[in-house]
């Protein structure tokens, strides 16, 4: 009888220090950030919307057709207004993105990258990726795939950084 005493006891207390460890562990839960589910603002909205605008760093083009631009809306999607001429030894590139005067439009990430692409042969991808280096600062490259058409033109790609700045406005 002793012995059925001894074990009950022993169940009880155990019994309480499995509820004081999950109650310790469902408070620990309670109190991490993050836990109610609740997340931060996504990073569109932190991000000023308008016009900005770069100059790729390809010296061998001339300034007029190294622009970049691209329109930030509110709702935090980029739409791409102006692309590049991007030169491979003799090649240069042709409008790909916005070729027919097309405006392709994608939304940013939550940690502010976005990224424009387009197949240009098989498993080959022309793109266009940018991200916010701050709340009006926008880094990132071009990547442009060439054929390679003649001897002084080879197949290859080529890619080129920029860095854009938002432009104030106009009066």
């Amino acid at each position: 009888m002793e012995r059925a005493t001894i074990t009950e006891g022993i169940e009880g207390r155990g019994r309480k220090c499995l509820l004081v460890a999950v109650w310790c562990l469902a408070l620990a839960l309670a109190c991490a950030p993050g836990a109610t589910g609740a997340k931060k603002k996504s990073a569109p909205g932190s991000f000023k919307p308008g016009t900005y605008v770069a100059k790729t760093k390809q010296e061998t083009v001339a300034v007029e057709f190294r622009t970049f631009e691209f329109r930030l809306n509110k709702k935090g999607k980029a739409t791409l207004l102006t692309e590049p001429v991007v030169r491979r030894g003799f090649c240069t590139s042709v409008p790909v993105f916005t070729l027919d005067e097309a405006t392709p439009t994608k939304p940013l990430s939550r940690r502010g990258a976005f990224r424009f692409t387009k197949t240009f042969e098989g498993n080959r991808i022309d793109s266009i990726k940018g991200r916010f280096a701050s709340s009006t600062k926008v880094e990132g490259f071009a990547v442009y795939n060439f054929q390679g058409q003649s001897d002084l033109c080879t197949p290859g790609s080529a890619k080129v950084a920029f860095k854009a700045s938002r432009q104030k406005k106009k009066s």
